[in-house]
């Protein structure tokens, strides 16, 4: 479901850590532009980022070292905020996953790729 879909709410809890947010003079607003709501309930930016994270974890070969896991969780954190914000810098999105900007356009051109495979 769109942010947009949903209603205006006093305040807005994350179903994955509990942190809330809440408007001055209990106004009603949306659910904030980070966040998103699934089937789930909302999720903050920083539990949307975990679960792309997680997913990644969960999709990887059983016997893989942790080496390999720990590139897996990044790649998708990275594949995770491109999509989120695509227009987004390199440089910026590398910041907020602590990651290089190389890494960052690597992660673009795979996305690239398989939108152009399944598209």
């Amino acid at each position: 479901m769109s942010p947009v879909a949903l209603k205006t709410a006093e305040s807005w809890a994350c179903e994955g850590c509990g942190v809330t947010v809440s408007w001055m003079d209990g106004h009603r607003g949306p659910l904030p532009d980070t966040w998103a709501h699934d089937e789930d309930g909302p999720h903050c930016l920083k539990c949307r980022r975990e679960l792309a994270a997680e997913a990644a974890l969960d999709a990887a070969p059983h016997e893989s070292s942790r080496e390999a896991r720990a590139k897996m969780r990044r790649a998708s954190l990275i594949e995770f905020e491109v999509r989120r914000t695509p227009d987004r810098p390199n440089n910026t999105i590398a910041r907020a996953c602590h990651a290089s900007a190389v890494a960052v356009a690597a992660a673009r051109e795979r996305i690239e790729s398989k939108a152009t495979v399944s598209g």
